[in-house]
């Protein structure tokens, strides 16, 4: 049965208050823990490096668990299995809030990225509630909220561990969730059930990312989505070892350096936002930020290789770059789910997915082929990721306004 759309006027902005909290409360239980890593470590009294597992563990998790939320979404609708999500990750954090030992914490932090998983679903909720004259604009605004979390999050981190140690953060992550919990019970409609009523086992799991992976235009746009992401990732990693082991540049100024770069991704999502609102077609701003995007990266490579990189010449390229990443986000998001409408938490759980794979792996090569002399590492990841990206969107519109064939759950 095709989704019904529904278009709201009345409340939109509450709803795009909801959805951004919704999009940006899972990179929120990321950052806001990483200053109290020492002060947890110390607390339950395990060397510092094991307080890491903490972070590692919910990633996993949360890169995982939307494979099983997105067909759950798509057959049964979204605000079940929000609300579902939601009830999680606010138990699993006060789980954490209460951990008497490291071990129970990780296991909490599991679960939390569980539940944290059915969060990146506001996207597609936004694709569905609005409009497709406006719904690249809202998107923006939702990208924007999950790019303020590198910059805020520490920072309200920090000041919870001064304040009440490192277990006030997960109290506020349970907070949040239940604030979201409230929003999510009054804020979202109930949606019909999509799907044709097929069971959700193991078969129908591997049937529907089949279809998935093998529609041309979803897959390129996943690949372009993952790859894309791989660039921000080798980046955030990079820069640190950069910036501060290469250049000598203090961890102070890198961070004003690294929040400079956060806001430029913020202002590129509101620069796309605004050229949707004047009827802009996504292919330009996602055709000139993934050229700049390689151009920049590009450049930042030439540089590594004849060992020329001064701060006044890298910083602009970097805020090019993540400028630039902002400007596209928006774009493909809403191209990858635009492929497959019946099916779009499922392609949504499948890019989000595939993009936390992409982002692990740049981040990982970044640091393990660290020469302790240059930027190439990272400026090498980050091109070759820009390249594929760009290649990726030049092979996804090709299909752009191509009927989408879909098979009944029934055949």
């Amino acid at each position: 049965m095709p989704t019904e759309r529904v278009f709201r006027k009345p409340g939109a902005v509450a709803l795009l208050v909801l959805l951004g909290l919704m999009a940006s409360l899972p990179g929120f239980a990321v950052d806001m823990a990483l200053p109290a890593l020492a002060n947890t470590a110390a607390s339950l009294d395990v060397p510092a490096h094991s307080a890491g597992l903490t972070i590692s563990s919910y990633m996993i998790s949360f890169a995982i668990a939307p494979l099983i939320f997105g067909p759950l979404s798509d057959r049964y609708g979204r605000k079940p299995v929000v609300t579902f999500g939601c009830i999680i990750f606010i138990l699993a954090g006060i789980g954490c809030v209460v951990a008497p030992s490291l071990a129970l914490l990780i296991t909490y932090r599991i679960i939390q990225g569980i539940g944290a998983a059915v969060m990146p679903l506001a996207i597609v909720i936004a694709r569905e509630s609005f409009d497709e004259r406006v719904v690249r604009e809202k998107i923006s605004y939702i990208v924007m909220a999950i790019f303020v979390s590198p910059i805020a999050a520490p920072i309200a981190g920090a000041a919870l561990l001064g304040l009440g140690g490192w277990r006030c953060i997960y109290a506020l992550l349970a907070g949040l969730g239940v604030a979201l919990l409230i929003g999510v019970r009054f804020g979202l409609d109930e949606d019909a059930r999509r799907g044709a009523g097929e069971p959700l086992g193991f078969m129908a799991l591997v049937r529907d990312y089949g279809r998935v992976l093998s529609h041309p235009g979803a897959r390129a746009y996943i690949a372009a989505t993952a790859a894309s992401f791989g660039v921000v990732a080798a980046y955030t990693t990079g820069s640190s070892l950069f910036f501060i082991q290469v250049l000598g540049i203090s961890p102070d100024r890198y961070a004003l350096i690294f929040s400079l770069t956060a806001l430029a991704s913020i202002g590129g999502a509101f620069l796309d936002g605004r050229l949707s609102a004047g009827g802009i077609s996504p292919v330009y701003p996602l055709s000139i930020g993934l050229l700049i995007v390689t151009s920049a990266s590009s450049a930042l490579l030439v540089m590594a290789l004849i060992g020329w990189t001064p701060v006044a010449v890298a910083v602009p390229l970097f805020v090019a770059v993540t400028f630039s990443g902002g400007m596209i986000a928006p774009g493909i998001m809403q191209g990858a789910l635009q492929q497959m409408p019946q099916m779009a938490a499922t392609v949504s759980a499948a890019s989000n997915c595939l993009l936390m794979i992409a982002g692990s792996l740049s981040s990982a090569l970044a640091v393990v082929l660290f020469d302790g002399r240059t930027a190439l590492s990272m400026a090498g990841i980050m091109t070759l990721c820009s390249f594929l990206a760009l290649i990726s969107f030049w092979t996804a519109s090709r299909h752009v306004g191509r009927p989408v064939v879909m098979q009944s759950r029934e055949a």
